[in-house]
């Protein structure tokens, strides 16, 4: 038994230290079965989602884990007047992964008008239908994703007047739901 497996079993963090192992197994490409990859795509979504909600918090913006597969989005603001800084604070989250692009400057028009905004967080490449359905749902004024966007769905998201952060390294978020 190493000493990572020992200190897991002392601590009060078992959970924590079984994601991390498993993070580990699964980053270097390989998925043994269609369940482990299931494993592992909601447990990065999972820890995404609190990485957020605590970089909003951060900045005074209350919101809030939406439960079962909410079609309006994956994370509520609570305050509708929030929207313009939760996309300024969205935008800047990419700015800081992503090299900045003149061409792709966020900077909308707030197109997006809901009284209740909500926040998409996704997991893998985000392209094509996947894209129609968030700007259909009306609800979502940004996107976060640990993957890529693609260039059409980027294009899509300027006219619906979605911000995004693409990009977001594993590293900055896994593990954040104890902190949550």
């Amino acid at each position: 038994m190493g000493q990572s497996e020992l200190y897991c079993m002392l601590t009060a963090r078992p959970l924590v230290c079984r994601a991390r192992a498993f993070a580990r197994i699964m980053s270097d490409g390989t998925r043994k079965t269609d369940e482990d990859r299931l494993i592992y795509q909601l447990t990065i979504h999972r820890d995404l989602v609190g990485w957020v909600i605590i970089k909003l918090a951060q900045s005074g913006i209350r919101s809030q884990r939406t439960t079962g597969n909410n079609p309006k989005g994956d994370i509520l603001i609570i305050n509708s007047n929030d929207a313009s800084r939760v996309k300024e604070i969205i935008s800047s989250i990419h700015n800081q992964y992503n090299a900045v692009n003149p061409n792709e400057l966020q900077f909308t028009l707030d197109r997006t008008s809901t009284n209740q905004p909500h926040i998409e967080i996704k997991t893998t490449y985000l392209f094509g239908k996947a894209i129609n359905e968030i700007i259909d749902t009306g609800t979502v004024i940004a996107v976060v994703s640990a993957e890529k966007i693609s260039q059409p769905g980027k294009a899509k998201f300027f006219q619906a007047g979605i911000v995004y952060a693409e990009n977001i390294p594993l590293s900055q978020f896994m593990d954040v739901e104890s902190q949550e």
